[in-house]
This record gives C-alpha cells, sequence and structure tokens, in this order.
C-alpha cells in the first residue's frame, strides 16, 4: 500500500512538474539506454554545475545505484535553467528509474522500497 502510494505521490509531483496539460509526453527510454542518452544530451553542456549533474547521473545509472540515480535527475530537474528538451528527457529518465523502483520494491528490495517511502514523505 505504501509503494503504491509513493508512486502516486512520485507521479503527482511528475505531473506538477512538467505540466500536464501539453501534448509532449517525456522522452521515453530503457535503463539500459539512459546513461548515454543522458552523457549525450548534455556532453556540450555550457553551465558546469549542469552538465556536472548530468555526468554524475550516468555514473549512478551506469553503476545500477538507482536510488541515488533518482535523487541526482530530481536535483537536475529542479534547476531553472535547463532547456525544454533537457527537461524533457530528465523527466522521461525520471519516469523509467521511478518506474524500475517501485517494480523492485514490489519484489521486495528492501533499499528501494524505503527510498520510495522516505520520498512519498517528503524526507
Amino acid at each position: 500500500m505504501i509503494k503504491k502510494m509513493a508512486f502516486g505521490l512520485f507521479l503527482s509531483w511528475f505531473l506538477i512538474c512538467t505540466g500536464c496539460g501539453g501534448d509532449k509526453y517525456p522522452t521515453e527510454m530503457t535503463l539500459e539506454d539512459a546513461p548515454e542518452t543522458i552523457a549525450e544530451a548534455f556532453k556540450d553542456e555550457k553551465n558546469s554545475n549542469i552538465k556536472s549533474m548530468a555526468n554524475r547521473a550516468t555514473q549512478l545509472l551506469k553503476a545500477k545505484n538507482y536510488t541515488s540515480a533518482h535523487g541526482v535527475l530530481k536535483q537536475l530537474m529542479s534547476l531553472p535553467d535547463l532547456n525544454s528538451d533537457q527537461r524533457d528527457l530528465i523527466a522521461g529518465g525520471l519516469m523509467v528509474v521511478a518506474e524500475n523502483l517501485q517494480s523492485a520494491a514490489e519484489q521486495g528490495n528492501a533499499a528501494a522500497g524505503q527510498y520510495l517511502k522516505m520520498q512519498s514523505f517528503g524526507k
């Protein structure tokens, strides 16, 4: 029950951040494609903070550290200097990572379940 609530809260947060009135949906990607997709999209980024965070997210995704990757992607998504294509891409990354965490939690992964529970309570 808490896991479904956490995922529901994430989706609510996601819709608020990306807007739900437009026709555009986040870029679809797989967990396997996410590191390369994000790395390619941010390779020429001039803002060193954005580039550093994108590189960190890419490293965490490659290491399959999805809870940490999710946190970095959320922070990256909150930066005001992202352009709409970057925001769309990060939203897609957040979705695929959240889906993976939800699935892992449902299969008994305690770390994923705890992370989702913490996210649902805004901690």
